[in-house]
């Protein structure tokens, strides 16, 4: 969601010179690729920023009807930079924050994988979706996948959540086998449960995005406004998306979930175990608790 904040102005970015992304115009089509191959494409702090500057040209630039979001190399994307939040947090004695943590910095609360996107938007997914990049799939209007590739959650697997979203893109039982287990759900799955549009050959999926996306630039733009909307109202629904309140608070919360980190050992265990390639040991009992809130 937007919060009245300009990025790319704020922060002096250059579209045709981004750090982790790059952005690219095809006629009236932004096509946007995530563009840290050698991090499995995970969202580290410049994956964030460099990704909602392109989407906020997408939303502000009206000569731009649609959009695809694809990546480079074998991963969509792997979710967080598990390896840059467990370095920021592991220390406890450290104040250290990252910037989408920082209620004093112009990227606070600012995350492409729940980010309001105000047109036709397709996902070109070349490979893994995992966590935080599956959420970036879920934002799309339409999904071209590659069929060679994969669906999974995993953020119960670390500890962080986990996407009861997912209970409103998939048949609810296979949406909790994919949240509460490590399942992968494969291409054909995916396309057999309705969570994709196409199942193509990798090479084939980015010329099949844009099409989409053409083919909604040809639509009538109010018609288009109205269903991009509706669509914007199902993933605000299923808690994709952010609320209004969201970013008061948050910005009202946020120490509080950051000591919470720091404080409970469980709370880094499964990203810690993840970093140090070895199996979690959790201490907690599973319990009900009406005011537990995911961080």
């Amino acid at each position: 969601m937007q919060f009245g904040k300009d990025i790319t102005k704020e922060l002096n970015l250059d579209l045709n010179n981004l750090e982790a992304a790059t952005f690219e115009r095809v006629d009236d089509i932004a096509v946007i690729t995530m563009n840290r191959p050698e991090a499995a494409n995970s969202l580290n702090t410049a994956m964030h920023r460099d990704v909602v500057a392109c989407f906020d040209e997408v939303n502000n630039n009206d000569e731009i009807k649609a959009a695809v979001i694809t990546a480079n190399g074998r991963f969509f994307c792997a979710g967080r930079d598990i390896k840059e939040f467990v370095g920021t947090y592991s220390e406890k004695e450290s104040n250290a924050l990252r910037p989408i943590d920082d209620p004093n910095h112009v990227m606070f609360a600012t995350q492409c994988n729940h980010y309001d996107v105000w047109k036709p938007l397709i996902g070109a997914v070349n490979g893994a979706a995992v966590g935080g990049g599956l959420e970036i799939a879920i934002m799309c209007d339409m999904i071209v996948m590659a069929d060679d590739t994969y669906i999974a959650d995993l953020h119960a697997k670390i500890n962080v959540g986990g996407m009861n979203s997912m209970n409103t893109f998939l048949p609810p039982m296979i949406a909790r086998e994919l949240t509460m287990t490590d399942r992968r759900i494969n291409a054909q799955e995916c396309l057999d449960h309705g969570f994709a549009n196409y199942v193509l050959p990798k090479d084939q999926i980015l010329e099949k995005a844009i099409d989409l996306a053409k083919a909604t630039a040809l639509m009538g733009p109010d018609s288009i406004q109205r269903l991009k909307q509706g669509s914007i109202e199902l993933q605000r629904k299923s808690g994709n998306l952010r609320y209004e309140n969201y970013y008061e608070t948050r910005k009202a919360n946020q120490m509080k979930m950051i000591e919470k980190v720091k404080s409970d050992d469980d709370m880094l265990e499964g990203m810690e175990a993840f970093v140090e390639k070895r199996q979690s040991d959790y201490k907690k009992a599973v319990k009900t608790d009406n005011d537990f809130k995911p961080y």
